[in-house]
């Protein structure tokens, strides 16, 4: 098994749903891997073109556990929210990105990188709804390596 560390850079949005029929939306997102949870700021009033320009690391074991859920294997989930100050966060849409081949590369060559690309934003109805900008990579443990990130 083979350990590595996974790097989404979380860049912004452009066209998300604006659940506001007056003001903007302040976008945030949820980025899950695994058992892994990392929330980005608060985009405050930026409405649906956010831009958060943020790195989250994700600590990765390639071939995954047998255990593991198989629904959430290799996958990488991105929920966009809208914060609210007085009631409970809106659900924006969600985007799913496949790692499995970042990882494979990752563990042949080293290291990997999806470069910055645009991914759709799914709503809850199964309708695409904006985009998020998202730049991803993986490179394997060596030693010396800090295990905290």
């Amino acid at each position: 098994m083979t350990v590595g560390t996974m790097e989404v850079t979380l860049f912004g949005g452009k066209g998300l749903m604006s659940t506001h029929l007056f003001g903007r939306i302040d976008p945030y997102v949820v980025i899950q891997y695994g058992n892994e949870e990392h929330t980005s700021k608060i985009a405050h009033g930026q409405g649906s073109k956010p831009e958060w320009n943020e790195r989250f690391k994700f600590k990765v074991h390639y071939p995954a556990d047998a255990g593991d859920d198989n629904q959430r294997k290799y996958k990488l989930f991105l929920q966009i929210m809208d914060h609210d100050k007085f009631t409970r966060d809106d659900y924006l849409g969600q985007t799913t990105i496949y790692v499995k081949e970042l990882l494979e590369l990752g563990v042949e060559n080293g290291k990997a990188e999806l470069g910055t690309q645009k991914y759709r934003v799914v709503l809850k109805d199964g309708t695409y709804y904006g985009e998020i900008q998202v730049g991803i990579s993986f490179s394997t443990a060596t030693e010396g390596d800090d295990e905290e990130d």
